[in-house]
């Protein structure tokens, strides 16, 4: 959905920047798009016709449209800024799926190993032993269940709110593992930096933009490091003198220089895209080991199978004798 919606956006904004009406731009952008979200933007555009305003109309389809994007077009709309919003929407989501293919793509071939290894693994012995498909099918189960718990936990946890022990304790745990901790902190670092970056463009006050930056991160562990800033931006200091000292040194001076010569906007961008970039290299390193760590994986369980079927083996043969 991802894409869709990147696309749906960037082509709206294009045609709106242009000066095509709104509801004739709702229309002409649906087309070619997913059902889900091609209805939503036909919905969108129904409402338009009726008067209704383009942020008030997405508040009601919450499966297409997150609270993020409802919250920055409605000031964009206020502010006059909408089709540059809708613009760096796009870029987010581009970012976002981009990101997301990534980590799929380091997934395909070990996932099928793993069933691979599930199926065949356990086939010569119980021929040698004697088949049961009952007993052959719960080994399968045990196999595959090495994979599927560990990621039901993941998914599930991922669903949980923020403040909840389970996801919690997985963001801290994926700050500690090699290769992973990298790729999820600069990932983290890039949201909160285009989360920033596209509020304060919509024209969101400033302790807005910081607090829901910070909730944006995707990494509650990274969220409590910027979170003082939009205290401080309530006290009416910078937001980066609110920042936990924990957070690399360059990223503060940096959003510091921003602040003092106003170039904040121009700051955030760049060190979106930059810390965007190398979350995206150190994803592609995560892609690459994660296969090889499933290799060895599946090979010390080939390698327990081939001694009990060896056992097996030696036991007929002395039984026979």
């Amino acid at each position: 959905m991802a894409a869709d919606i990147s696309l749906a956006y960037h082509n709206l904004a294009t045609m709106l920047d242009a000066g095509v009406p709104m509801q004739r731009s709702l229309n002409v952008v649906a087309a070619g798009l997913k059902p889900d979200v091609q209805n939503a933007f036909l919905e969108l555009a129904r409402a338009v016709a009726q008067g209704n305003s383009l942020g008030e109309t997405m508040t009601a389809r919450t499966a297409v449209f997150r609270p993020l994007d409802v919250m920055i077009v409605r000031a964009a709309e206020t502010s006059g800024s909408l089709p540059e919003s809708l613009s760096l929407l796009a870029k987010w989501y581009e970012f976002s799926a981009r990101i997301r293919k990534r980590i799929l793509s380091g997934l395909l071939l070990p996932v099928f190993l793993i069933h691979l290894t599930a199926i065949f693994a356990p086939l010569p012995g119980f021929l040698l032993g004697g088949w049961n498909i009952r007993a052959y099918l719960a080994e399968v189960a045990v196999i595959l269940s090495l994979f599927y718990v560990p990621a039901a936990v993941v998914v599930i946890s991922r669903t949980m709110p923020p403040s909840s022990l389970l996801h919690s304790q997985l963001d801290r745990v994926a700050l500690k593992i090699p290769v992973l901790s990298p790729a999820v902190y600069r990932l983290a670092l890039s949201r909160y930096c285009w989360v920033f970056h596209m509020m304060t463009k919509a024209g969101l006050p400033i302790t807005d933009c910081a607090e829901k930056a910070a909730a944006s991160t995707g990494n509650v562990v990274v969220a409590e490091l910027f979170k003082p800033g939009a205290a401080s931006a309530r006290a009416g200091n910078p937001v980066s003198a609110g920042f936990s000292l924990q957070l690399p040194v360059e990223f503060i001076n940096i959003w510091r220089i921003g602040e003092q010569t106003g170039e904040l906007d121009n700051v955030t961008r760049r060190l979106a895209d930059n810390n965007g970039q190398a979350a995206e290299f150190h994803f592609g390193q995560v892609a690459c080991w994660f296969p090889r760590v499933i290799y060895v994986l599946v090979a010390i369980l080939i390698i327990a199978y081939i001694g009990r079927n060896l056992a097996i083996i030696m036991g007929a043969a002395a039984q026979a004798m």
